[in-house]
């Protein structure tokens, strides 16, 4: 039974919920690949090279008629220590259309991948990091894991990893799994010198380090191209995991994600807007301009960082004091008729912090039916200088 009261608490809440534009932001362009099909050519040649080498030593066995893959696991991991909820998303699936160019049909049916007028489709799945991928990178934060147990056929490393566009290095660092059915997963564009330190011919299990997320190769930023082949030969059939309205027959992952998995990546708070705007080829310099400490009646800046957001999808946000009651409070949704969802896209709102009260306050997000928090504290610095003595 709903009492009038409750009713009465609702409608005040949605009261002191206004939609209030953003201060600045909008999507960011999402890291991905584009590997020509020469490197594509001298990869396959490594891996029939290296896994006949395997078989004839005897350390690479593949079992007839093992079952096939499907219980693969998410291939990245954050380190202890990462507290924002997400890191990564994807901006390219598997392009299932082998005409080119811009012939593109992902696994649900979409346009979410790419090929080029070389020949190329893209053939694997990008998982960039978001938000501020490069101090991801740089502080070594997300792992690549193997998503399925295998032996190691070949690994590749000594690549320059900060590439970016029009300052690519020649060649990317990579790990090669391949699996008891047969099937390889190459994982590519690892950080320099951050590969496991097993040597091919050595087994991994499922979730086991490989390396971690770098931009080596021809890379627009960091980010993870996952690849899974029928085998190790040239003329090997490429594998899309993903099941789909476009991709018939199981699911090869273990939990497959939706197609929009719509989720809040970071909360934040900031002195001044954040720059990701550093050109090629200089882009580790990204600006966050975080700040977690406000004097009274410091202005503070209020960010929130998405993927895979959609248009029309609403995020209500509050900033509340230390006793939980509302100092602001407000709604967006993004509502460009051009754009029907962005990979990775942030906000902020521009908002002059009161006097008092000092202690810890809280900026907060509701989304798709979760609440991120993000706390900070207003008061002098001798308050919280003294509070700890």
């Amino acid at each position: 039974m709903v009492t009038t009261t409750t009713i009465a608490g609702v409608l005040s809440l949605a009261l002191t919920i206004s939609s209030h534009p953003p201060s600045g932001g909008g999507g960011v362009p999402a890291a991905h690949d584009h590997m020509p099909r020469s490197e594509v050519q001298r990869i396959e040649q490594l891996l029939e090279r290296s896994a006949a080498e395997l078989q004839a030593a005897g350390k690479l066995k593949v079992t007839p008629n093992a079952p096939k893959i499907d219980n693969l696991q998410w291939p990245l991991r954050a380190r202890p220590g990462y507290s924002a909820p997400e890191y990564s998303g994807v901006s390219n699936f598997v392009d299932l259309n082998a005409a080119v160019p811009n012939q593109l049909l992902d696994f649900s049916c979409g346009a979410r991948t790419y090929d080029l007028s070389s020949g190329y489709n893209h053939a694997g799945i990008d998982y960039f990091l978001w938000p501020f991928e490069w101090q991801l990178m740089d502080a070594g934060l997300i792992e690549i894991v193997a998503a399925a147990p295998g032996t190691i056929i070949a690994k590749e490393d000594g690549s320059a990893d900060r590439s970016c566009p029009n300052n690519y290095s020649a060649n990317w660092n990579a790990v090669y799994v391949q699996h008891s059915d047969a099937t390889v997963a190459w994982y590519g564009h690892m950080k320099l010198n951050s590969l496991t330190a097993k040597p091919a011919g050595a087994t991994v299990a499922a979730g086991e380090y490989l390396g971690l997320v770098g931009s080596s190769g021809f890379s627009s930023g960091p980010h993870l191209h996952f690849e899974l082949r029928s085998n190790a030969q040239g003329n090997a059939q490429i594998l899309e995991a993903h099941a789909g309205a476009c991709r018939s027959g199981p699911s090869m992952w273990a939990n497959q994600r939706p197609y929009f998995d719509s989720r809040v990546s970071r909360l934040a708070t900031h002195s001044a807007p954040p720059n990701f705007n550093v050109p090629c080829p200089n882009p580790t310099q990204e600006t966050p301009n975080f700040k977690d400490r406000f004097n009274p009646g410091e202005q503070g800046l209020f960010a929130a960082y998405y993927r895979d957001q959609r248009r029309g999808q609403l995020t209500q946000y509050r900033i509340t004091r230390p006793d939980g009651s509302v100092y602001q409070s407000w709604q967006h949704a993004p509502n460009n008729p051009q754009t029907a969802f962005y990979a990775a896209s942030y906000w902020y709102w521009i908002y002059n912090l009161p006097q008092s009260p000092a202690g810890t306050w809280n900026f907060e997000a509701t989304f798709e039916g979760r609440t991120e928090r993000k706390s900070f504290l207003l008061g002098p610095d001798v308050i919280f200088a003294n509070a700890f003595q």
